[in-house]
């Protein structure tokens, strides 16, 4: 793989990251309720799941992942029941001003399995990554190399890319010390969740 492709690939992926959908509002809306930290562990979920279609698609496995349609069904499903969950308790939360210093957060891998559940319960990625592959690696004779290459960009563009959104939702968080201004980002990131939910299920 030449840099120029490498780069080309990249391009690619920061647009597709870039665009708002469910896993931006996921991020958005975690980082809202619980801070940077639960942002990044989405954007961690989020990156490993599109690593694994990434890889799926690489190898060949595409028509696998058709065939086994059910299960994505299923996994979209829970996805979209987790996050539609999360935005009701946000929407009924108490409209405390927060503490930023003593704020709590639901463990790590809680955060991360939001973002693995979105972008595994989408289809659509898979499609993405099929169709794109095929421009810029000889999927016959890829090697490892080349897809440690096309991986290490899935992640940096992801980390960068929702990182950004999750700094802005950061920014805007501490600014919330009063008990309007929380009642309002309840209801904001609850309704962005119930959303980000339906729109994974009826993608």
């Amino acid at each position: 793989m030449t840099l120029a492709t490498a780069m080309a690939f990249a391009i690619a992926m920061f647009f597709l990251a870039i665009v708002p959908g469910p896993g931006v509002a996921a991020v958005v809306s975690r980082t809202l309720g619980s801070g940077m930290n639960a942002g990044l562990a989405v954007i961690t979920g989020l990156a490993v799941g599109d690593t694994v279609f990434l890889v799926l698609a690489i190898v060949g496995l595409s028509a696998i992942a058709s065939a086994v349609g059910p299960l994505f069904q299923a996994v979209k499903y829970v996805g979209a029941a987790y996050l539609i969950w999360l935005g009701y308790k946000a929407l009924t939360a108490e409209a405390a001003p927060i503490d930023i210093a003593s704020a709590k957060t639901m463990s790590t891998w809680r955060e991360a399995s939001i973002g693995l559940l979105v972008t595994l319960g989408n289809p659509k990625p898979i499609l993405f990554y099929g169709a794109l592959m095929p421009t810029f690696v000889d999927i016959t004779k890829v090697g490892i190399g080349e897809v440690g290459v096309l991986v290490t960009i899935v992640i940096i563009v992801s980390y960068m890319v929702l990182g950004g959104y999750a700094y802005l939702a950061h920014r805007a968080r501490i600014l919330l010390t009063s008990r309007s201004a929380v009642s309002r980002l309840n209801k904001a990131a609850g309704s962005m969740l119930i959303g980000s939910g339906i729109m994974v299920a009826t993608r």
